[in-house]
Formats: C-alpha cells, structure tokens, sequence
C-alpha cells in the first residue's frame, strides 16, 4: 500500500511536470519594463513582477521604481498576456502563466529571477517555482496563496461575463471617456467597492474600428476561471514542495490569507515567513513605504560574498 501511494505520486509529479512542459512551447512574449540604477548589481537574479487580474505592470510602476532605487536589484515588471499591452491569445491557465515568464526569461538571458506575484501574478509565480525551481532564487506573493480565492471577490465570474456582453452595445461614435461614463451604472450594481469599480471601468478601450474592447481578454480569463481562481490546487497537486525562501505579504483588512490557507501553503511552500500590513488586497498601494521595507529587507544582496 505504500510503495503504491509512493508510486502513485511520483506518477503525478511527472505527469504535472509533462502538462507544464507542453504549456510552455505556447509561452508567449511579454510587455515589460525595466527599473535600475547605477547602483543595481546587475549580476544578482532581478525582480520580475506579475500582477493581479484585471490590472497591468503599471500599476506597480511607483513601487518597482521605489525598489530598484532603495534595493540592490533590478526590477521587471511584466503586463501578463490578455492584460495591458500584451497579446490577447487563448489560453489562461496558472501553467501558461508561468510559461511566459520562463519565455522572457530566456530572452533576456536570465538564469534565475526573484519571482514577485500579486493575486493572479502570485499563483504564475508559485507555478513557475514548484515546475522550475532551479529558475527562481526566491519568492514573494503579495496577498494570495494556493488556497481557493473569497467567494465575495470583487471580479466574479459575472463581471467578466458583463464585459463581453455590455462591450458591443457602445455606441460607436462615443469617446473613450464618454463610452466609461455609459457603462458606470452598468456594472456600479455588480462592483460595488468604489476603487476597484474604477479598475474595471478603466479597462476599457477604443479600439482602431472606432468599437469598444477591454485591455484584459474576458474571454480567456473566463476559459481558465476554475484553475485560477476556485481550484488552482488542481494544477500544482503532486508537485514537490519548493524547498527556496518565500515572504508572504498580507493586507489585514483583506480575506485572502487565512489561517487555513496559510496551511495549505505551508504545504507547497515550507519555508515561508508570512508578514501582515494594514491594508487590502492591494498591499503595495496601501502601505507602498513599508511593503517595499520588506521586500528589500527580503532581497538583500551579498556585495563581500
């Protein structure tokens, strides 16, 4: 019985392994930019960040521009695929996630990173970590963990539905501005915290037809929505544990990180230091001083080693 429970899970381990290998031939290229100084030692594995859902790599802008000044690394921020300026493409998984990030780092040449991951970003950068370990130095996930997300999270499966739905009844000949302000009371009965409706109503684009689009691809989000959000535990169950160094940053007021989920993150990720600030979901803009205290306390860099 136990050698066929060993069997069974190393049967797993390499059967997850296989999926992730297939996923990463679809690696995609990402859009990125890049913080450094003078003072950067650009030898040491850079900071590379993935947002939350629904966001893109500017929202870190202020924060990575604090951390490569205050730090000893460079920072790359990256805008995910279906988000921000990167390509709209099928596919969405946690695996396919951490493929594009295996894919800038080859064509930047880098060997190993500090993988950084909000939300969404978190769970492709804890993928990329138990697939790939030798690829990443260490870990930092802002807010999240393998656990299934708060069944009142903001951006339900209903939202993205309504973006598809409500982007083609527009009218044509409104401005970008005009055609945010028409769908506003759309979605202010669905989204009803004031910031994160500003998020959802920001992402919407005119596009070159004169139509209206989003700057994330609902579609796709919605294609890998039960992988993602409800059992990304589905996608890393078999793997080994990764043995590396991972900062946990909490918001307070956030119902993300629970005791419970900090078990089952413990589990995958045993070396964990989990640190707690007062904010929301979104750490990094609530206490922006203090978040990036921590992280770069977390990513010091030997200069006698």
């Amino acid at each position: 019985m136990v050698r066929q429970r060993i069997l069974s899970a190393i049967l797993a381990r390499t059967q997850a392994v296989r999926s992730y290998r297939a996923t990463f031939v679809q690696g995609t290229r990402l859009e990125y930019v890049s913080y450094s100084t003078p003072r950067n030692q650009m030898e040491a594995p850079p900071i590379v960040v993935m947002h939350d859902l629904n966001l893109s790599g500017a929202s870190w802008r202020h924060v990575a521009s604090n951390l490569s000044q205050h730090g000893l690394r460079q920072v790359i921020t990256v805008d995910a695929r279906n988000h921000g300026l990167s390509p709209h493409i099928s596919g969405h998984s946690p695996l396919h996630l951490a493929a594009d990030v295996e894919a800038l780092m080859g064509h930047q040449r880098l060997n190993k990173i500090v993988a950084l991951g909000h939300g969404m970003g978190g769970r492709a950068m804890m993928t990329l970590a138990l697939t790939q370990p030798q690829l990443v130095e260490r870990v930092i996930l802002v807010d999240t963990t393998p656990a299934p997300v708060p069944s009142n999270f903001y951006l339900t499966r209903e939202v993205f539905e309504m973006m598809i739905q409500v982007a083609p009844t527009i009218p044509a000949n409104l401005s970008l501005s005009e055609g945010r302000r028409f769908i506003l009371p759309i979605f202010q009965d669905v989204v009803q915290d004031v910031s994160e409706l500003r998020r959802v109503i920001q992402n919407l684009r005119k596009m070159q037809d004169s139509t209206f689009g989003w700057s994330v691809n609902p579609q796709a989000v919605l294609s890998s929505w039960a992988e993602m959000m409800i059992d990304y535990e589905s996608t890393i169950g078999g793997l080994s544990p990764y043995m590396g160094e991972v900062l946990l940053i909490a918001g307070s007021q956030s119902e993300f990180v629970t005791s419970t989920s900090i078990s089952i993150m413990q589990r995958y990720f045993p070396n964990t230091v989990v640190q707690i600030l007062d904010a929301g979901h979104c750490v990094y803009e609530d206490q922006p001083e203090q978040f990036v205290e921590l992280v770069v306390e977390f990513t010091q860099v030997c200069l006698v080693c």
